[in-house]
């Protein structure tokens, strides 16, 4: 991130108050910028339903197709902050279209994969992607102020939920009617739209005077130190959390962060400002989306379980993924309210009581499913109640850091907010499968509807504790 001073955002210079016009051409760009996440949201979860399909037509076992996620986890963490600290120096608006343009090459290229390893290739420069997120928030918090640009934060926050959940379901869809290359046309042509919408409607920024130089150790460092990291927790459940690759990657994480805080803390402009991280506002905000994504994925591994389970269990559905979709598509709805109602509540209540009901409904409706984890009333209501939890956070994270971090810096900080939730997520999913999984092998295969009710109640264990933790959030005086 660059430790320049904090610029006047250029809406409080140019936008006079009560212009239509440039009112107009303000939500057309958060309208372009909607589209960008919500494309990058489709692709993140869209595959899913194609695993077993594309697995079979490339002859891939289970463990390396799964790999098509993995390759995209592990790119989109180190190049968010990295794309995001590019944006702050050389511009927003262009390095979003180099994003979308390698973003939509790597997409096209994707569908004519004839082996398993092209097609990682291609997912692993597809998660570039990841970096859309970031660089659309400091957009809007470069050009927009007040209720402005709370309202698009609030938009962008939202549509990430509910682009990943709609993904299963359109995903599912192309499906039934085409193949799994289908997936990777539509998503193409999508991503090719969004950067015509981008050319036309996100304005250009000023250029600026002087890009400082970039900070090539602290890419490398943050590169070594997320990889290592997330190769740990994605290999560790198939590999042994305690065999020696996996310690090695976890000790290998250990060491880089030290030497990246170690570099950081010594350059005049750093890729990861390690002071600006510890401001207690922000370093509060980056451990409640650690939160939020360990939860999220909690949920995430166990309901489309119970959903797709034989109905001889005594509480399975026998679901496919696209009912299952469908089931779990009002969830998604409910993160896209949730991020979308979260600036009136701002408004009304300021962070910290925001954040306290964003972690409180999270832990509400995990306690909802611990106790009712097959019933279908519970599995919509519980999960909804979750969900407009999980959007009020998401949105109410984005403007905290919008509000603590200086403007030229807000790209880098999104990012590296955006990789912790990542890091969360990844945690996540082993951690339920391996409760799920518990006691199950010998004379029975049958998950013990029990397992999922102890899953369910750590995320509320989870979410009750950073209850606590945002009480203790202060935000700072009105930069």
């Amino acid at each position: 991130m660059s430790s320049s001073t904090a610029e006047v955002p250029e809406a409080a210079v140019l936008t006079p108050a009560g212009d239509a016009s440039v009112a107009e051409k303000h939500g057309r760009m958060v309208v372009a910028l909607v589209l960008v996440v919500l494309v990058y949201a489709l692709m993140q979860t869209m595959l899913v339903p194609a695993l077993p399909i594309l697995g079979s037509d490339l002859h891939a076992g289970l463990s390396t197709s799964g790999w098509v996620l993995t390759s995209y986890l592990l790119t989109g963490s180190v190049l968010a902050p990295i794309a995001g600290s590019f944006g702050d120096r050389f511009g927003h608006r262009r390095v979003l279209m180099v994003v979308l343009i390698v973003f939509a090459i790597a997409t096209f290229a994707a569908a004519f994969s004839s082996t398993i390893g092209f097609l990682i290739a291609c997912r692993a420069v597809q998660g570039i992607s990841t970096a859309v997120f970031p660089l659309a928030l400091a957009i809007v918090r470069r050009r927009l102020t007040g209720k402005a640009m709370s309202t698009g934060i609030g938009w962008i926050s939202g549509v990430l939920g509910l682009g990943a959940g709609a993904a299963l379901v359109i995903g599912g869809a192309i499906l039934r009617i085409s193949s799994w290359q289908g997936i990777f046309v539509f998503a193409g042509v999508l991503i090719v739209a969004s950067l015509a919408f981008v050319a036309i409607w996100v304005p250009h920024a000023p250029r600026a005077e002087q890009a400082s130089k970039t900070d090539y150790a602290g890419a490398a460092l943050l590169t070594a130190a997320l990889v290592s990291l997330l190769l740990g927790i994605t290999q560790g459940p198939s590999w042994g959390w305690a065999a020696a690759p996996t310690l090695l990657l976890f000790g290998g994480a250990i060491v880089a962060f030290v030497l990246l805080v170690i570099v950081e803390r010594r350059v005049t402009t750093p890729l990861v400002d390690v002071r600006s991280l510890m401001r207690p506002s922000l370093a509060i905000a980056n451990a409640l989306v650690l939160v939020n994504g360990f939860v999220s994925y909690i949920i995430y591994v166990c309901l489309p379980s119970i959903l797709a389970a034989d109905p001889g269990t005594g509480y399975g559905y026998g679901y496919d993924v696209l009912r299952t979709g469908l089931v779990l598509l009002p969830s998604a709805i409910c993160v896209f309210v949730g991020g979308r109602a979260a600036p009136a509540l701002l408004g009304r209540t300021g962070h910290r009581p925001s954040m306290v009901v964003a972690m409180a409904s999270m832990g509400l409706g995990a306690l909802g499913l611990t106790f009712w984890p097959a019933a279908m009333w519970s599995i919509l209501a519980s999960f909804c109640v979750l969900s407009l939890g999980i959007g009020v956070g998401i949105s109410v994270i984005s403007q905290i850091i919008a509000r603590v971090v200086p403007v030229d810096e807000v790209a880098a900080a999104s990012g590296l907010n955006t990789v912790l939730r990542s890091v969360g997520s990844a945690s996540g999913s082993p951690v339920a499968a391996a409760i799920l999984i518990s006691g199950v092998g010998g004379t029975t295969s049958t998950i013990p509807l029990a397992n999922y009710q102890h899953a369910f109640a750590l995320a509320a264990l989870l979410s009750v504790a950073a209850v606590g933790l945002a009480l203790a959030l202060r935000m700072p005086a009105n930069r």
